[in-house]
């Protein structure tokens, strides 16, 4: 058995993470790019398209929200396109992969999401952790390794060989065809184990004092894509938050602090 144990959390997530990025794969340079953040709240979910995704040229509404384009949507249910994406319990393998996430059975569908990325084969939508954190506040989140397909047998043995709480490290690669911004992830070696996914870049290198450990490893009888889950932790810069700033507003900024009807439709 080479997958490692991990204490289970509760179903219900902190508040830091009520809060997920929405991004779509990019067919010419395969890059993930941010275009809206999923939010639950206490009564609702509420979708809201980033200006800057809403501004480029090729930008198209994801299935449903096309409203949101104009104005956060908000519905007391999970959104169709993103509830497709949780892990199904009519899935034979759901219990594999609940426990290769760290998550019990009984998870709410946003926590899967939040660990799972909300991806399938195939799929070219990716939802990652984005956590809320003011100026200079602790913030850690968990987030799923990219790329483990393409390392060597070597490396993804590795993974296997893991255990929850192990150090790991960030290592720029500069030599990466497609972003030179990257940063690989690896062990106190330098043994490759996959890569940051390329959203959380300049999140991840906002932070102070960070750690990089081992949440959840898992061997070859997992997928690659939940075969690494590490946690990030560290704390934000004193003059800004997280996902701060003119490059994450979304439409409607003006308006959020507006109540939610959570009999809204879904659109």
């Amino acid at each position: 058995m080479t997958t490692t144990v991990v204490d289970h959390r509760p179903a219900d997530a902190p508040q830091t993470l009520s809060r997920l990025l929405v991004t779509v794969r990019d067919p010419d340079t395969r890059q993930y790019v941010p275009i809206g953040f999923l939010r639950r709240t206490l009564d609702c979910f509420e979708f809201a398209y980033l200006e800057s995704a809403l501004a480029r040229d090729d930008f198209r509404p994801l299935p449903g929200l096309t409203h949101a384009t104009q104005a956060p949507m908000r519905s007391s249910q999970l959104f169709p396109v993103f509830a497709e994406r949780v892990v199904s319990s009519r899935r034979p393998d759901r219990s594999a992969s609940m426990n290769a996430l760290g998550l019990p059975m009984t998870a709410a569908p946003f926590e899967v999401l939040a660990r799972s990325h909300g991806q399938r084969v195939g799929d070219t939508i990716e939802l990652l952790p984005a956590p809320t954190a003011g100026p200079s506040e602790s913030v850690s989140f968990p987030f799923l390794t990219h790329g483990v397909r393409h390392l060597a047998q070597m490396e993804q043995q590795r993974i296997a060989s893991l255990s929850p709480g192990d150090a790991l490290q960030l290592v720029r690669d500069s030599s990466n065809p497609v972003n030179p911004h990257a940063f690989l992830v690896t062990d106190d070696g330098e043994i490759r184990l996959g890569w940051v996914p390329d959203p959380l870049i300049a999140v991840i290198e906002s932070l102070t004092d960070t750690r990089l450990t081992v949440e959840r490893a898992n061997g070859p009888e997992i997928g690659f894509h939940f075969r690494l889950l590490v946690n990030i932790a560290g704390r934000t810069p004193s003059n800004r938050g997280l996902f701060d700033g003119p490059a994450w507003a979304t439409r409607g900024d003006a308006d959020a602090d507006s109540p939610a009807d959570p009999t809204q439709s879904n659109g």
